[in-house]
């Protein structure tokens, strides 16, 4: 016969004020000897996902305050970028220091971050999804099952917001409005001197107006993905039972990126006086504009972040203010793509499986396996050749960073007036100047109104107008050519050749019936990994020329136990018991992925920066280990009625390998000129780490008050379903407060509750999530012991439905019914970081069967 299967929902959330369509059907054929199974999906969601806090990014330092001088080079308070400028000094002069938070001493160091932000980002998904099955009974004893999937999708984040950040793109000058000595004391190095400091966290954030910049931004992803699965079975009805499967699959995943940057200043922190130097003549970049804190001196702009409270309020002078409502008051300073990937990979699978009874207590089960994984992974910038023909390379200066502070006055390609190299040569600026009002925006510049409390609306251009990355690139500066980024791009193969071998057995032990199985199986894995090598740095923050490439080959075989024992003290109360080894692969960019820095202008001399190495990320690494665990574990389980039960759990994983997220400082890498100028920077990677341990105890109930006789009638139709979970771990490494940093992601407490109700044709539930503080980044900054972590979440969910017939469901659900969202802080909880914020989520809809 046949069956048909649909439904429809709209979905709506309470931010992003769309609704969305998710329609999926199943049509299906069953006969004698064959059938099959065709679905299909489609959705088109826009989801919500804003944030605010500092911009993390690009991380944080430690910055003192003591003077710098040759007795103590690890004093900053009165470098450019300290609490105390020579151009505007702060605080009070204490003994070799200054004390800048009031407490009567200049021994103390905080916690910088790079700026504040403020976005709001829109995620647009929309999928397809196409499934097929067919399965053919052969004979009495063969039957042959094979399946296709098929699944593509485009999805897009639009981004808009503000950065509030330090002109040169490090830890941004303010002065502590409310901070607390934490108890702890930091060394610092610097000069073969170490000096400690007494650690502080800061609450609110008094600045000299630096950098205020709008911000849009566009992510776009295109994915494909097909596999085919094929599956031989043998089954005559005897002891002997095999199987031959065969699966294939490939995908790809593109990725393209653009931005770009108004800016209500003068842009003196950039060119000398804010004028910009071109062909056709001089042009002002935003006559009018507010003069930002290394130009205005001790006229600066006071600007406050309060970050008392949960979220951060910012405090604005009112000639900003004032500014920021009038569109002709921003000016264009940067547009680039950067950071796109073209991805694609595939997988092949053979496998086998026997098993034989050898009586009605004890069988054996066998198997082989061979699998092979490829991933290609090319990433690029994009770079427009600029002034072809006036330039020193005929056919113009290859530039990544489009923008107002970039002069073309390298030697490898310059252009400009005047004699290279000489006193007269006045370079061109790369950055053509626009007002966001100028018509080639098409009114596409919009007031926005962000997730930051003291904010006006902000003019941003919409998002949207990027979706096509490359088009709107061109539109500015025509050309572009992709650039590899050698660092960030791989190759990785991983082949995999396994087997197993099972004994399965079942009794009785003094009375107490026992089923349980022991087995053993092997792998063997095979890496090859290619990174591609960099080579000489190029300007205009183009990425380093590629520089052949170096092979890594890795070989590891895995021996993995495993026991199972589960006793049946009754009919409804069982005991299990488990004890295995496991090894789980790393994502293949966690071993392929390379050095990629990310670089910032220094504008501390207008009209000849440096672009100087701030950071970056080392994806991967070829040496590092597989997940590999030793796991123990039990439960005992009580079923009380028919839908009723109660169990209670425990658990021990002792971790030999894993990979966490952290930070490492390297003090050798060259700013974009080539030149190392021994900058201390954090690199963002994946971390080995060893020795840690997971254990914990489970309990969980679900109740239906059904299977209860006490319960009165009225009651009966309700239920209870909730589990806890209680989970300490240790990584071994200690947080700057002195704590044992758990292993991250893993939550030391997570609780499920759900309250339900159900008859033959309408059903409720309510449920609530809990999950304790965990751990997310190690070394945040590359500050060793900063962790970054989460603050507990709680999440209420809802849902109900009615049957009207036995082939049509009316349905509701919504998510997040509290508007709950995360809360980040750096290893003390008053030295917040930043929230992402979600949306509430309603869906409504209605299934269809025959």
């Amino acid at each position: 016969g046949f069956t048909v299967a649909a439904a429809a929902e709209g979905a709506y959330g309470d931010k992003t004020k769309e609704f969305d369509p998710n329609l999926n059907g199943l049509f299906g054929f069953r006969g004698e000897k064959f059938g099959f199974l065709v679905s299909g999906a489609y959705s088109n969601l826009h989801l919500s996902n804003s944030h605010n806090g500092i911009q993390e990014g690009y991380g944080a330092a430690l910055h003192n305050e003591q003077f710098n001088t040759a007795a103590n080079p690890t004093g900053d308070v009165n470098l450019s970028n300290g609490f105390s400028p020579a151009n505007r000094p702060k605080g009070t002069i204490v003994g070799t220091g200054r004390d800048v938070n009031g407490d009567g001493d200049a021994n103390d160091a905080f916690i910088v971050p790079q700026g504040f932000t403020a976005w709001d980002k829109v995620n647009q998904r929309e999928r397809i999804g196409i499934n097929a099955s067919a399965q053919w009974e052969i004979s009495d004893a063969l039957t042959l099952n094979a399946d296709a999937f098929f699944t593509r999708q485009n999805e897009n984040d639009r981004t808009a917001g503000i950065q509030m950040q330090n002109v040169n793109w490090q830890a941004g000058e303010f002065v502590p409005g409310q901070s607390r000595n934490t108890g702890s004391t930091v060394s610092l190095s610097n000069g073969g001197v170490t000096r400690d400091y007494d650690l502080n966290t800061t609450q609110i954030y008094n600045y000299d107006l630096g950098n205020f910049d709008s911000y849009a931004q566009n992510d776009k992803f295109k994915s494909q993905s097909q596999n085919y699965n094929a599956e031989l079975k043998y089954d005559n009805g005897g002891r002997f039972k095999a199987s031959l499967r065969g699966v294939y699959g490939k995908a790809y995943s593109n990725y393209d990126q653009s931005y770009l940057q108004f800016s209500p200043s003068n842009g003196a922190q950039w060119q000398p006086g804010g004028i910009g130097h071109y062909p056709t003549g001089d042009v002002a970049f935003n006559p009018g504009g507010y003069a930002v804190n290394t130009i205005a001196g001790t006229a600066s702009l006071p600007a406050t972040v309060d970050f008392t409270g949960n979220q951060p309020v910012f405090t604005l002078p009112s000639q900003l203010t004032t500014a920021l409502g009038n569109i002709d008051n921003y000016a264009m300073k940067t547009t680039s793509s950067e950071g796109n990937y073209r991805r694609k990979g595939d997988l092949k699978i053979i496998r086998g499986d026997v098993s034989y009874e050898a009586n009605d207590n004890v069988s054996l089960s066998a198997g082989g396996r061979y699998s092979e994984r490829t991933v290609d992974d090319f990433e690029f910038d994009r770079a427009a050749p600029l002034y072809a023909g006036q330039a020193s390379q005929p056919g113009g200066c290859l530039v990544k960073w489009k923008a107002f502070d970039v002069p073309l006055n390298d030697p490898s390609c310059h252009a400009g007036s005047g004699t290279f190299d000489t006193p007269g040569f006045r370079p061109y600026t790369s950055g053509v100047v626009r007002k966001a009002s100028d018509p080639i925006f098409n009114g596409q510049v919009k007031q926005f109104n962000l997730p930051g409390a003291g904010l006006p609306p902000i003019y941003v251009l919409d998002p949207k107008v990027m979706d096509n990355a490359l088009a709107f690139q061109n539109s500015f500066y025509p050309g572009n050519v992709e650039i590899q980024n050698p660092g960030a791009s791989f190759n990785v193969g991983v082949k995999q050749i396994s087997g197993y071998a099972q004994l399965n057995v079942k009794g009785d032990v003094f009375g107490i019936p026992v089923s349980g199985n022991a087995g053993l199986k092997v792998i063997n894995t095979k890496l090859d990994i290619t990174q591609f090598v960099t080579g000489s740095p190029r300007p205009y923050g183009v990425a380093n020329t590629v520089n052949g490439t170096v092979e890594t080959k890795r070989s590891f075989t895995d021996f993995l136990p495993a026991f199972n024992l589960a006793f049946s003290f009754a009919d409804n109360l069982k005991l299990r018991l488990a004890y295995s080894k496991t090894m789980t692969l790393l994502d293949l960019n966690q071993w392929g992925g390379g050095l990629n820095p990310n670089y910032a202008i220094d504008t501390s001399n207008p009209g000849s920066p440096v672009f100087r190495v701030t950071g970056g990320s080392s994806n991967g690494n070829p040496q590092l280990d597989p997940w590999r665990a030793t796991n123990v574990e039990g439960s005992l389980e009580y079923y009380i009625g028919r839908s009723s039960l109660l169990s209670v759990g425990a658990f021990y994983i002792d971790v030999a390998s894993f990979i966490q997220s952290g930070n490492i400082v390297r003090t050798d890498l060259p700013d974009n000129d080539g030149v190392v100028r021994n900058r201390t920077v954090s690199i963002s990677t994946p971390v080995q780490g060893d020795g840690g341990t997971l254990k914990g105890v489970e309990a969980g109930a679900k109740l239906s008050f059904n299977d209860f006789g006490f319960i009165p009638t009225v009651l009966s139709n309700f239920g209870i379903d909730a589990n806890i979970t209680y989970s300490p771990s240790d990584s071994g490494a200690v947080d700057l407060k002195g704590d044992s940093i758990p292993f991250q992601d893993n939550s030391k407490i997570q609780t499920n509750l759900a309250g339900f109700y159900q008859d033959n044709h309408f059903q409720a539930r309510v449920a609530w999530n809990y999950r304790s503080k965990r751990a997310v980044q190690q070394d945040f900054g590359g500050i060793q012991g900063l962790e970054l972590y989460q603050q507990p979440t709680n999440y209420i969910d809802a849902s109900i439905s009615y049957d009207f017939t036995p082939n049509l469901t009316l349905y509701a659900q919504g998510s997040n019914l509290t508007g709950e969202y995360e809360k980040y802080y750096l290893t003390f909880p008053d030295e917040k970081a930043y929230n992402n914020i979600y949306e509430r989520r309603f869906m409504a809809g209605a299934r269809f069967k025959f």
